[in-house]
């Protein structure tokens, strides 16, 4: 035997002797399998804190996606695994993007997305049943993954019907994790036996389509929470007909604000004709950030509103005796102004007809977000008052040198379900909602409507309540929903009042 023929018998000797390969260095079933179940417990068991019932579910979605990529060649129903998890992650990516904006979707895609898991699990559980007929398996079958399939259709007629409770979650959840550790022991099973796959090629490392997945549905919710939060408003050229002088005089001579009445529609005008008396309130919408210091030798108890005590210098001259100094904020950043006005009219069948204006005008530049009034008439907080039957109004401004108008993005009236911290009630209001165009100039807002007021109506009020988005949130709340809502901070609410005490 010459040298070199002992040498190569040496190396199949220790070549025999060496242990077998591990079976996940050589089947990609194992790895592709753990990504399809942990990709069905993340978008079926969700946490809703922290953004994780949005976080867990677009992970869960990618990792279907990936782990069924590497199986789609085994056999049909797998192949249309596949087919049916792209389709899944679309409408999840797209629901999850829309909930930025201020968009109804309704429940049109949830369930379009649950008839889409729906013939996933079904596909998952004949997919499976290949797989064992393909290993060797007397008697295929995958017990596991058709009980899964039933376990999801179940789950599905129940959140339908609204069956709710820990009493019901907690069994289904603990059932759900057994039936997932039945689909990893099955998994095993089948790589025990020698099964192997050939993955199916791809052009893309997996870690770069799970994290360019997750980072291009970040960017399009990010572009989505700062540029699209504002509601979509029909601007026009102003082209109002003009109004009555007779009228329009009459109510100037009575001291109407010149600059509200400018703004009304002849409709509006035509409506407070024969005015008996005009009442009109103007506030000032101060920053509540914006602030300078001044200095006094004086201490003021009671300061002005834009006054805010900040702390007292003490100085100790050469003669041992105390100086001091009060530093004061000054708030006196003008954001808007706020007229009220009131017009009583004559008097019919012991009734009198009155019409409020709310008007609001910017110093500052308009939120780029949403924008609300929400008012509360005297029928909601004074007795003998009642609905007169109108509610109009619009929102203005400068815009590219032409005067603008369009009507609010919504204007309801009447009975409102309000969720507190005093639970849910029913109350009586009007609110406006609407956004302005980014550098617009002159921006105003007006509310006009009309009440009734009976012979023990002492008090002509109406409250206004302005609310404006500071900053994006996810999911979208307008301004409205964020003021009633728990734990946000993205909106300033401004509350005041024209009160006229007439008993």
């Amino acid at each position: 035997m010459t040298d070199e023929r002992r040498f190569d018998d040496l190396l199949r000797e220790d070549a025999a002797a060496l242990p077998p390969p591990a079976a996940g260095e050589i089947n990609p079933w194992s790895m592709a399998m753990t990504r399809v179940l942990w990709g069905l417990g993340l978008i079926t068991i969700t946490l809703n804190f922290l953004y994780l019932d949005v976080i867990l579910p677009a992970v869960g979605g990618l990792l279907l996606v990936l782990g069924f990529c590497t199986l789609r060649r085994e056999n049909t129903p797998l192949r249309w695994c596949y087919i049916l998890s792209l389709a899944s992650l679309a409408v999840r990516g797209a629901c999850i993007v829309l909930a930025a904006l201020p968009v109804e979707t309704g429940l049109a895609p949830a369930y379009v997305n649950i008839a889409l898991l729906q013939v996933l699990y079904v596909c998952l559980w004949r997919g499976m049943v290949g797989v064992s007929r393909a290993a060797g398996e007397e008697k295929p079958a995958a017990t596991a993954a058709g009980a899964m399939a039933v376990f999801y259709a179940v789950l599905t007629v129940l959140a339908l019907i609204g069956v709710e409770g820990w009493l019901l979650v907690l069994p289904m959840l603990v059932l759900y994790i057994l039936l997932l550790r039945s689909m990893v022991r099955l998994s095993r099973s089948l790589a025990d036996t020698g099964y192997a796959i050939t993955a199916a090629p791809v052009r893309l490392p997996d870690a770069a389509v799970l994290w360019g997945g997750l980072g291009v549905l970040l960017a399009a919710v990010l572009l989505a929470m700062f540029l699209g939060q504002r509601y979509p408003m029909d601007w026009h050229a102003r082209d109002d007909a003009p109004q009555d002088e007779t009228i329009r005089q009459q109510l100037l001579t009575k001291g109407f604000p010149s600059y509200v009445l400018d703004d009304l529609t002849a409709e509006e005008v035509s409506r407070m004709a024969g005015a008996v008396r005009v009442y009109r309130q103007v506030e000032r919408l101060y920053s509540d950030t914006d602030h300078r210091t001044i200095t006094t030798t004086h201490y003021m108890s009671d300061p002005d509103r834009p006054l805010v005590y900040d702390h007292t210098i003490t100085d100790v001259d050469g003669e041992g005796e105390r100086h001091y100094t009060y530093v004061y904020r000054v708030y006196d950043t003008l954001e808007q102004t706020m007229t009220h006005v009131a017009v009583e009219l004559p008097e019919e069948d012991g009734v009198r007809r009155y019409i409020y204006i709310h008007h609001l005008t910017y110093a500052a530049p308009p939120s780029p977000y949403t924008e609300m009034l929400e008012l509360w008439p005297a029928w909601q907080t004074q007795g003998d008052w009642f609905p007169g039957g109108h509610v109009s109004g619009r929102v203005l401004c400068e815009r590219n040198g032409t005067a603008q108008a369009a009507a609010f993005h919504t204007l309801k009236s009447g009975s409102q379900q309000v969720s507190d911290l005093f639970g849910t009630r029913q109350t009586q209001r009007i609110t406006a909602g609407w956004s302005f165009p980014r550098g617009v100039e002159s921006p105003r807002a007006y509310v006009f409507y009309d009440a009734l007021r009976g012979q023990d109506g002492w008090v002509i009020e109406s409250w206004a309540n302005y609310v404006c988005q500071t900053a994006p949130v996810y999911p979208f709340r307008d301004a409205a929903a964020l003021w009633h809502s728990y734990g946000s901070d993205a909106y300033d609410l401004r509350q005041n009042a024209l009160q006229v005490f007439d008993g």
